[in-house]
């Protein structure tokens, strides 16, 4: 059994993790006008880090906490395991704090005269913070930080103060829900006033499956600062006002939803005409992505009025003279055999030809995935006689 504790420790590391990544992104942002060449790692050589062709150039600590402050004081867990990793690492390369920036970000704060703020961007004073900390390593008994006391007061005073001296305290940071706000401030002109939340749900959407890969070792292990303002260019250039975005183009449907689909009506009308498994595999998979993007856009409030209809109408419309063209073909005592290739034509044009816009998107699932919701309710069909498979209380879903 889980205990409350447990749980709530559970739910602080994991927010902890999720902050070092959107930070990152946030970071990321941040770089693109002045230093567009870094590159961005977590959990690499730090919680977060900057690094330019392999070398770190900025180490971040992250410290997210929830429901309690987490202050920076002289002896606090927080300041001391980032001195432990940090004094370890200048320990084995003493000209480390001449090369690159260490930075300690804490949702926390650094109680006025203690150690880390004389360690903040203003007012400095390294010698004070020196000094306040070997004065916790002469008097403190917190068996928990030894490891870290030992390590710090081991470094030669010139190494202490070089050290501190690249440190920068940022406490009371935005916590993990602040960072978004502060991402879409980054990116408010990239969309409309109206959109900025979604278009930083698909910045972040794309971040965190770059970030897994780079953690999985699926992907490059440190991402470029130049990936991020290529992504952003892409979602500008979808949330323009005369643009759709984009999400469903690669997505396949789980095989629990593609069970359910085989079902429908649309792919019964598939099935009438002998089409064969993988191309109805590939019907299910485009009326699926067609579904998915077309009832986000309408969440989204991204269609005007009568849009999606009118967008119907044409492919509808496009339809009728192909299928009247079919009934002609017909002969009183026409075949089976026949009426099923005759369909297989209709489809095989809708399949391999036909190609609607909607606004700006020219996609292909779009197209064909709104043939198929449009066969799903029977306002069109393949096969000469497909109405007749239409149940009493059927085609109006």
């Amino acid at each position: 059994m889980t205990s409350a504790g447990n749980t709530h420790e559970a739910s602080a590391s994991a927010a902890g993790y999720l902050f070092q990544c959107r930070y990152a992104l946030y970071a990321g942002l941040r770089a693109i006008p002045n230093a567009p060449q870094l590159e961005i790692s977590i959990e690499k050589l730090d919680d977060v880090a900057f690094e330019k062709q392999g070398d770190p150039t900025e180490l971040i600590q992250t410290k997210h906490h929830i429901g309690k402050q987490g202050n920076l004081t002289d002896a606090s867990a927080d300041l001391w395991k980032t001195l432990l990793i940090w004094s370890k690492r200048v320990a084995q390369d003493i000209d480390a704090p001449f090369r690159m920036r260490f930075v300690l970000l804490t949702t926390g704060a650094a109680p006025d005269g203690s150690a880390a703020s004389f360690l903040r961007m203003r007012d400095r004073d390294e010698a004070e913070a020196d000094k306040r900390l070997l004065n916790v390593v002469a008097t403190s008994k917190n068996k928990d930080n030894a490891a870290a006391y030992q390590a710090y007061a081991a470094l030669p005073e010139e190494l202490r103060l070089s050290l501190l001296s690249a440190i920068d305290v940022l406490d009371s940071s935005p916590n993990i829900i602040d960072v978004r706000d502060e991402i879409a401030r980054e990116v408010y002109h990239a969309a409309a006033r109206d959109q900025v939340d979604h278009l930083v749900e698909r910045l972040e959407g794309w971040w965190f499956g770059v970030v897994v890969k780079a953690l999985t070792g699926a992907g490059p292990n440190a991402i470029p600062v130049l990936a991020i303002d290529q992504r952003v260019d892409e979602l500008r250039e979808e949330f323009k006002r005369d643009a759709l975005p984009i999400d469903y183009k690669s997505i396949d449907p789980p095989p629990a939803v593609v069970a359910e689909l085989d079902k429908r009506p649309f792919v019964r009308q598939l099935r009438r005409i002998q089409i064969g498994p993988n191309r109805v595999e590939w019907a299910i998979r485009d009326y699926y992505r067609a579904s998915e993007q077309r009832s986000r856009w309408a969440r989204e409030d991204l269609l005007v009025d009568g849009e999606l209809e009118t967008y119907e109408q044409e492919l509808v419309e496009a339809w009728q003279p192909r299928h009247a063209a079919l009934l002609d073909e017909l002969t009183p005592t026409c075949p089976p055999e026949k009426k099923m290739q005759l369909g297989q034509g209709l489809f095989k044009w809708v399949e391999q030809e036909a190609n609607f816009p909607l606004r700006s998107v020219r996609e292909r699932f779009l197209t064909h995935g709104s043939y198929h919701i449009l066969s799903n309710r029977y306002a069109l069909g393949w096969h000469p006689d497909y109405k007749t498979d239409v149940p009493p209380d059927d085609g109006k879903s």
